[in-house]
């Protein structure tokens, strides 16, 4: 059988999408009037050294192409097996996404089109996000396609993973449905480490142009150390953000969790910063670590320094004693504190009250919380009569934390 060109166009009068399927370079055809074949056997499928698939918008623009080095076509069920298929996605004449796999089967002449194998799609401008996965059902007069097979999405610096993954393609909004976990390294993604923070939530939509993220809850975000133990734990109702900035705020009720100090932090939204691993709330909060409670209106915890400044109306109360301050700076791992402006320390014991503008503050060899003025005008010793395990006695001897 000599080389010829096959074209068949169809029509998708729901959108009015032309589809051109252009194959060429017929390696082998068999005739369907074969004497050996069967007035009810189907005709053999054609195999070509080359396939083209083309579908254009009704401006005239390329909407999408596919092509394949070997493809079988067959005739009556309008179907194409291709193998190592590579695809572009277009997006105003320009294109936006690369697909490729080991095998893709094109149906109907490309009303849809299953991809298998080591399917990857990568975003080819943006922020170059890359999704992998086992198989991607393409639908083009949706605009849709949907990798159902342990999806990943990659980013310079994070892992989104997923049950099903939805891209849309004339919004590049990316529909994760959960469990959906979002893993973050502080400077590329290394699968060889454990990240530094990892979250948790439920259906998520993140748009691959700006970076935009809405998740539905529950919300459970975490900080690791390089040995992935949890260092502290925000969880919440659901949460909004952006990973191209590294921020996502997780809205109330939000509860920190410090589980190696036992810490407890209630609050409002909270703003999460990945990069500089802060957390942020401009609202009221109490938190209770041990003994020790702490109400603040607004709070700005440093994770790494495992900080955190009460920065408007901060009172810390233990049993025994209270103490009221404008701003206070307290390290939850080592009980060390700070107080500034209008300090008054009041103590059961005796009515005692300490004033001063600054006060600091640790955890003494004894148990008691010794606090003192810079300019030591003011000193007061209070003896806190501390719970069993409240204490660890390789804490006590730490020397102060200098602020």
């Amino acid at each position: 059988m000599s080389v010829r060109r096959l074209k068949k166009s169809r029509q998708w009068k729901s959108h009015g999408l032309i589809s051109s399927v252009m194959i060429s370079l017929l390696l082998l055809g068999c005739n369907s009037s074969s004497e050996n074949q069967s007035e009810t056997d189907a005709p053999p499928p054609f195999v070509f050294r080359k396939l083209e698939l083309e579908q254009k918008k009704p401006d005239g623009n390329v909407d999408w192409i596919l092509s394949s080095p070997e493809a079988r076509y067959e005739l009556t069920r309008r179907m194409v097996r291709a193998k190592n298929p590579i695809g572009k996605l277009y997006n105003n004449n320009n294109p936006s996404f690369e697909i490729k796999a080991d095998f893709a089967v094109v149906i109907n002449d490309g009303e849809q089109i299953i991809l298998e194998g080591d399917v990857q799609l990568q975003q080819l401008n943006g922020q170059k996000i890359l999704i992998k996965g086992h198989r991607l059902i393409w639908r083009p007069e949706f605009s849709q396609l949907v990798m159902d097979q342990k999806p990943m999405a990659f980013d310079e610096q994070s892992r989104i993973t997923a049950n099903i993954a939805t891209l849309q393609q004339d919004t590049n909004n990316l529909t994760l449905n959960g469990p959906v976990e979002l893993d973050r390294w502080q400077k590329k993604v290394d699968l060889k480490i454990n990240p530094d923070t990892a979250l948790q939530t439920g259906k998520a939509i993140w748009n691959l142009d700006d970076g935009s993220l809405q998740a539905e809850g529950p919300i459970t975000g975490q900080h690791r150390d390089p040995e992935g133990v949890v260092l502290e734990q925000l969880e919440g109702r659901n949460l909004t953000g952006n990973t191209k900035d590294g921020l996502i705020t997780v809205k109330s009720p939000v509860t920190v969790k410090i589980p190696k100090n036992k810490g407890l932090l209630r609050a409002d939204d909270t703003t999460w910063n990945f990069q500089k691993q802060t957390l942020n709330s401009q609202k009221p909060f109490q938190g209770l670590i041990n003994q020790t409670e702490i109400i603040g209106d607004s709070f700005f915890a440093e994770l790494d320094q495992t900080t955190v400044l009460i920065r408007e109306r901060c009172i810390i109360e233990q049993p025994g004693e209270q103490l009221r301050a404008r701003q206070c700076r307290w390290n939850w791992k080592t009980n060390a504190v700070l107080a500034t402006g209008d300090v008054r320390l009041e103590r059961d014991a005796n009515n005692q009250i300490t004033e001063a503008q600054t006060l600091s503050g640790n955890v003494g060899e004894k148990g008691s919380l010794v606090f003192s003025a810079p300019d030591n005008k003011v000193r007061s010793e209070v003896t806190i009569k501390k719970g069993m395990g409240d204490v660890n006695p390789t804490e006590r001897s730490k020397p102060q934390l200098e602020f």
